[in-house]
Formats: C-alpha cells, sequence, structure tokens
C-alpha cells in the first residue's frame, strides 16, 4: 500500500506542494487525511513527496488530492465546460467547506456576472444516486471533475502544474452532472453564494395535468420533490419531467 502524499497541509491551512516547502520536518505541513506531521522527501529518492512521521494512514494520499484540486479551482476561477473549447472566467469562488453553507455542500462555487457554477471533484467515488438526487433538486448547474483513473494510475509524483492543468482544460474528466434548460438557468442565476439557498416557489400542479406529465413514467420510481411533488428517481428521467413543467407553467401565465 502507497502511502506517500503529492501534497500537504500548511498551518495556514494552504495546501502545498512538494516543491514549495523545505526539505524534512522543516516543510511545516501535515496530512490532511488524519493531521500527523508530514516530512518532504526531497533528497536522492526517485519522486519528491511527502512521507508521515511515525505510523502511516491510508487516506492521506486521496484527500490530499483531493483538497489540493479543490483549491486550485477555487484559485485559477477558470474552468472548461464539457462541449467547449475555452476556459469560462468567473468572478468570484468560494469553498463551502471552509465556511457555514445550509444543506448539501458542493467541493466548489464559482460565480460570474451571469451564472452560478458548482463543482464536483471525484478521486476515488463517482456521485451516487442520493448525491445526484439532491444535485438535481437544488437545480443549479454542476460539473464533476473526475480525477478517479488519473489518481490510480499516477499515485506519485503530481506537481501543481500538472494538476492545474488538467483541472482545467482536460476534457476526458469533466461531465455535467446537472445542466438545466436555459429557463430554469436564468432563473436560477445569482452573483453570490448566500442568494442560492432561497426558496423557490412551489408550482402549481392540477392532478390532470400530473397524471398527462406523469404517463411516460408510468412504472419508474418515485420520489417526493419539495418544489414539484413526485417526481422520478432516476435523474434524466426528472430532469426531463422537470423541464415539461416548467413548460407548461410559462405558457400557462
Amino acid at each position: 500500500m502507497l502511502h506517500g502524499l503529492d501534497f500537504g497541509l500548511d498551518h495556514a491551512g494552504r495546501m502545498r506542494g512538494i516543491d514549495e516547502v523545505e526539505q524534512g520536518l522543516a516543510c511545516n505541513c501535515v496530512c490532511p487525511g488524519c493531521g500527523r506531521p508530514l516530512v518532504a522527501k526531497k533528497g536522492p529518492v526517485r519522486v519528491h513527496h511527502f512521507a508521515h512521521q511515525g505510523e502511516s494512514c491510508t487516506t492521506g494520499a486521496e484527500t490530499a488530492l483531493h483538497w489540493m484540486a479543490k483549491q486550485i479551482v477555487a484559485d485559477e476561477r477558470r474552468l472548461v465546460e464539457p462541449g467547449r473549447d475555452t476556459p469560462t472566467v468567473f468572478r468570484n469562488a468560494a469553498l463551502p467547506d471552509e465556511m457555514y453553507w445550509p444543506g448539501r455542500r458542493p467541493d466548489v462555487v464559482l460565480c460570474s456576472e451571469s451564472m452560478t457554477l458548482h463543482v464536483e471533484v471525484t478521486v476515488t467515488h463517482r456521485c451516487g444516486p442520493e448525491k445526484l438526487d439532491a444535485i438535481v433538486r437544488k437545480g443549479i448547474p454542476t460539473i464533476e471533475l473526475d480525477l478517479s483513473t488519473a489518481y490510480r494510475r499516477k499515485r506519485l509524483g503530481w506537481t501543481i502544474e500538472q494538476l492545474t492543468d488538467r483541472l482545467v482544460h482536460d476534457p476526458a474528466i469533466r461531465r455535467w452532472l446537472h445542466l438545466p434548460e436555459p429557463a430554469a438557468e436564468k432563473e436560477w442565476r445569482t452573483t453570490t453564494p448566500e442568494t442560492q439557498t432561497q426558496t423557490k416557489p412551489a408550482a402549481p400542479v392540477t392532478s390532470t395535468r400530473t397524471s398527462r406529465i406523469y404517463a411516460p413514467f408510468e412504472g419508474t420510481l418515485l420520489v417526493f420533490d419539495p418544489w414539484y411533488g413526485l417526481v422520478p428517481r432516476d435523474p434524466v428521467a426528472r430532469a426531463q419531467l422537470i423541464q415539461e413543467l416548467d413548460a407548461r407553467r410559462s405558457t400557462e401565465k
């Protein structure tokens, strides 16, 4: 089992690359997974890395990569969206783990004048059904940056420059977890993270209209949504239903 880390946590709460710190215990870094002191191995070794002083933990490397990836995305404030070639530049960034954040916390929140984007960073485990359900209910565009394959193939040797380039540009690691229709996206655009948790007014849905719209999803598992009532559990089917509900509501205004 490999327990070396490419990144360490300094006493100011910032993740550091091996090239940014002094050798040995003078690096003044700890493991973000277990909190134990780290030693910067920068001598005549094949790959420079951080190692635990004493007993190693088994989650430090994964946690360190995850934390550094979140920090880079927040620092860079630019990201190539799936299907595009050039990065979208954002004005502000927030790391919900470092502040009070009601409800489910995304890894990073990026904001521009025209939109808010949530970012999820995956190192080992991709988003499960419950997390996807929560993302869709939130209604905010959400991208996943999947480092799981790269993590398995390259357990040590990441530099900040390599990781930054992959996070910002690599099309192979990004996908939309949720992308609302333009009308719904416009409704939920915001310029500050604090406004994201405002309650969306419930859409009045009559029993006749509900039965007509739910017909294509007969036989599927349903879950309760506080805004739309019973909706399909499958995120794709649910997104389709919500689009139909919003479209019908806009034509009835």
